[in-house]
């Protein structure tokens, strides 16, 4: 059930993001509040109702695997939601030596923070290979016992 909930939760927040981006699209005036447009609050919100529960399914996942580097994998990502969550509040104005805009470049750093979400420590993969192998092994001993019998 809870793996439902967050399947939902992101689901939701793809459509939100969805809509920020027609809107985004759209050539109608968005309203807006100061620097910060409408769609800017809906990608944020969005992005976040997308990316939290996947975050912390992640991190579940992680800590029952014993997943070294616990900063990297839990904390790390949190802190490039907000990095990314900055940037969109950045007007595109500011610009770093005159060569493109701020905001890109907390996309980009907020971006990268938030990957160890996707990744897993390469360290696991030999992990589950094993327990692969163990589990067919077992099969295989068990099926050449059941015809011996």
């Amino acid at each position: 059930m809870k793996r439902t909930m967050s399947l939902i939760v992101s689901g939701i927040g793809l459509l939100v993001l969805f809509v920020a981006f027609v809107l985004f699209a759209n050539p109608i005036q968005v309203p807006a509040l100061g620097t910060v447009k409408l769609t800017d609050m809906l990608a944020i919100v969005g992005g976040v109702l997308f990316i939290g529960p996947i975050w912390r399914d992640s991190v579940a996942r992680k800590s029952a695997d014993g997943a070294p580097h616990r900063f990297v994998w839990a904390t790390l990502p949190l802190i490039g939601v907000v990095v990314v969550c900055v940037g969109i509040l950045i007007p595109n104005a500011v610009s770093v030596f005159g060569l493109f805009p701020l905001a890109d470049l907390f996309y980009l750093a907020g971006c990268l923070m938030i990957l160890p979400v996707f990744a897993y420590p390469p360290a696991s993969f030999q992990r589950d290979v094993l327990e692969d192998m163990v589990d067919d092994q077992v099969e295989e001993t068990e099926a050449r016992h059941s015809a011996r019998h």
